[in-house]
């Protein structure tokens, strides 16, 4: 097993293919360009990248993580410090869940925002106006730049980009996996250590310094406690897959039951994919794939064009495009039939009068849907509420569950785990207690020690799904900013300041000290 490896291609020395600096002063003709960036390597270079030295070495930045933000960021590196070096780490370089995981879904965003993204900054068009025709870019342009897509054509731009940013002669990929991020008080420098992302491995940790790290880690579905723990889970990364799906849940002749819970934009997605594979298997009575649907709402939320206001309401958790479409035509209303009572097999049969003269979708032949009673939690905000939300929906949920072959959540996502994070050292480098339950501050995507300090975690900062920014929605609420455009659209705003303020070693303050500290109060995450 080689030490742990950065990516081939990754960065590019004396006596390299210089292909950013052709990129960079325009000199040679775009035929020549292609041929630099898409033309294989040398053996004997790729064998001396897998060499990764023991040592800890510098670097101006790290950036953590290889999605959109993760992208984002390092592309505005390169542009808001012209000379920095940037490390950046991530397990496989595909573009984040959305390469991973999701390609099989259709998009929340429409399709222009994903070419918003590829052309907001120059590093990225130069990578793009070099990438052989057709491409990823290309396909993008072949739909309608207002109406979603298939995310995969977005999986396919960020790889096109992320594959044009390893070969930047400023960037250093390196595949791994960060377990710890600590900051010496006296160098006033982090140290990131990292383990190579393969199993059994057993070289030693590799270790980078740098006074700037960024998170970009990305989330992952959350999942709460089931009143009955012996029920299998569905995972919703496999309900979004058709393909996956299908495979879970073969068409074998046996009888099956899954309960959704949640009712956003997965959730109905997931319903989407399931009905399609019970359809699938039409022909049979009863149909072998039952589905039990947990909502706490009787009417979907949709996002919708306030024309008063001139601006979308729900436009942050509505459903749209593909979902949208599915849920009015098949899950609205009484297309499924009344809550908690067993919708008819075909229209106009079963239930007696209640189907009598009531147009029924064909969702309804699979779905029984079930409305989860309101939860009083008193004063209780936040995470407290949820909690004793939680208990009580487990407590309704539990005799419906009864029977049931497996159980999907889809009921939002939560950070992705962190390495262990440690802000101060002592002066002989030993750990200053527990590693820190940081304030992460949506406003500025900075860390604080605590909701009521005013001094900033230097050089530590946090964009993407896991940090997104907090905007204020048309309704007056604040909301996390989360999609690739906006993300895009963040870390242009924001990362000058970042490379401004680790530099100088300070934030310039723009309101008053109690206004903050009182902000921060009502915004902040814990994470």
């Amino acid at each position: 097993m080689h030490p742990l490896t950065r990516r081939c291609c990754s960065h590019f020395g004396s006596g390299s293919l210089p292909i950013f600096r052709a990129l960079t002063r325009h000199r040679v003709s775009r035929g020549s360009l292609n041929n630099l960036l898409y033309a294989p390597l040398p053996s004997w270079f790729a064998r001396r990248n897998h060499d990764a030295p023991s040592e800890s070495q510098h670097a101006d930045a790290v950036v953590i993580g290889a999605g959109p933000a993760g992208i984002a960021v390092v592309g505005n590196l390169l542009e808001s410090a012209p000379r920095a070096k940037v490390v950046w780490i991530d397990r496989s370089f595909e573009g984040g869940s959305i390469g991973q995981y999701y390609r099989e879904i259709p998009s929340y965003s429409p399709a222009g925002d994903f070419l918003a993204y590829a052309r907001a900054l120059r590093t990225f068009r130069d990578i793009c106006d070099a990438a052989p025709k057709p491409n990823a870019i290309t396909a993008l342009q072949g739909f309608d730049p207002e109406l979603t897509c298939p995310l995969t054509h977005a999986a396919d731009m960020l790889k096109l980009v992320s594959d044009g940013l390893a070969q930047h002669g400023r960037v250093n990929t390196v595949l791994g996996i960060v377990t710890q991020v600590v900051r010496s008080s006296k160098t006033k420098q982090w140290k990131v250590t990292l383990l190579p992302p393969s199993i059994g491995h057993t070289q030693p940790p590799q270790t980078y310094t740098t006074p700037m790290v960024v998170y970009c880690t990305g989330t992952r579905p959350h999942t709460n406690k089931l009143p009955s723990p012996g029920i299998p889970r569905l995972s919703l990364d496999t309900g979004l897959a058709p393909s996956r799906l299908a495979k879970l849940l073969p068409a074998d002749g046996k009888k099956r039951t899954v309960a959704v819970i949640g009712d956003g934009h997965s959730a109905v997605l997931a319903l989407r994919n399931l009905v399609r594979l019970a359809a699938a298997a039409a022909g049979s009575h009863p149909p072998l794939l039952r589905i039990r649907w947990f909502t706490r709402r009787r009417a979907l939320r949709y996002v919708e064009d306030g024309r008063e206001w001139g601006q979308l309401v729900n436009e942050y958790d509505g459903l749209t495009g593909e979902a949208a479409r599915f849920a009015r035509s098949q899950l609205e209303g009484e297309k499924l039939g009344p809550p908690h009572l067993p919708p008819p097999l075909r229209e106009g049969e079963g239930n007696g009068e209640e189907g009598k003269g009531k147009k029924r979708s064909d969702a309804a032949r699979y779905i029984t849907r079930f409305v989860l009673p309101e939860v009083d939690v008193g004063r209780l905000k936040g995470a407290a509420a949820e909690r004793v939300r939680e208990a009580a929906e487990r407590e309704a949920m539990k005799g419906d569950l009864e029977g049931v072959d497996f159980v999907l959540q889809a009921v939002g996502f939560v950070r992705a785990r962190l390495p262990e994070t440690r802000p101060g050292l002592t002066a002989s480098d030993g750990p200053i207690g527990k590693p820190k339950r940081l304030v992460f501050n949506g406003l500025m995507g900075s860390f604080f020690p605590d909701s009521t300090s005013m001094d900033r975690v230097m050089g530590l900062f946090g964009a993407g799904s896991a940090f997104p920014e907090q905007v204020l929605t048309s309704e007056g609420w604040r909301a996390p900013a989360v999609g690739v455009w906006r993300f895009m659209q963040f870390a242009q705003r924001i990362v000058p300041r970042w490379v401004e303020g680790t530099r100088t070693g300070g934030f310039k303050r723009r309101v008053d000290r109690d206004r903050r500290v009182e902000e921060r109060k009502k915004y902040h995450q814990w994470f």
